[in-house]
């Protein structure tokens, strides 16, 4: 008798997940895991001193891109990119008339999954005046929520410093190319609402998220 009614519960549980009608653990996973609003800028600095305040390497460690979520593809993963969200743009226009320039501003919505091999958010941008910026994102929560930066930032070589970068670097005038490389890679713990500044001597990101209460 026992056998007959476990035969028979194991062909209904089969004939309900053919037609789609048992709940999907993974999407009962994503109920419950919280929300946030990821709000990022990256900026750069216009100053020339950071060029010769130290040594900079020609060689340095690229950011890992590889698989990571364009932050402006949302088919791509659980990002969902809103301009209307951005709730810096006052700092955005503070930077851009206080001797930098904003590279990089956007908001978007994506969860806080707990584990930190959760996949990498591609951010990118370039300008017209020879900078770009080209890096990673990742986001996760634990007891508190992390993010962790891995930024390259591509500059063009200011005329007025060239030399004095040469001689900083070590390098001949003939060996010196247009531009250089940078790169910024932290980890930090954010709390919701706290407004969080990465510093480098040639840019800068400003990072801030915002728990989502889901209705």
């Amino acid at each position: 008798m026992n056998i007959s009614i476990k035969h028979f519960a194991s062909k209904i549980a089969a004939a309900l997940l053919a037609s789609g009608m048992l709940i999907n653990t993974a999407a009962m996973a994503e109920g419950t895991t919280p929300v946030y609003k990821l709000e990022v800028i990256v900026f750069e600095s216009l100053a020339t001193k950071g060029w010769t305040e130290e040594y900079w390497p020609e060689d340095i460690e690229l950011p890992d891109i590889e698989n990571s979520i364009s932050v402006y593809n949302s088919k791509q993963g659980a990002l969902w990119i809103n301009p209307s969200q951005k709730s810096l743009a006052g700092k955005a226009v503070a930077l851009n008339k206080k001797g930098y320039r904003v590279l990089f501003h956007e908001a978007w919505t994506q969860f806080g999954y707990p584990d930190r091999k959760v996949k990498r958010v591609l951010l990118e941008s370039a300008n017209p005046y020879g900078s770009s910026v080209l890096g990673t994102l990742r986001f996760y929560k634990t007891r508190f929520a992390h993010v962790e930066f891995d930024l390259q930032l591509e500059k063009a070589i200011p005329q007025r410093v060239k030399q004095s970068f040469i001689e900083n670097q070590k390098i001949s005038a003939n060996n010196l190319p247009d531009q250089w490389r940078f790169n910024l890679q932290e980890s930090r713990k954010i709390r919701p609402g706290e407004l969080h500044y990465l510093d480098h001597p040639l840019f800068g990101v400003l990072v801030q998220i915002s728990k989502i209460e889901k209705s």
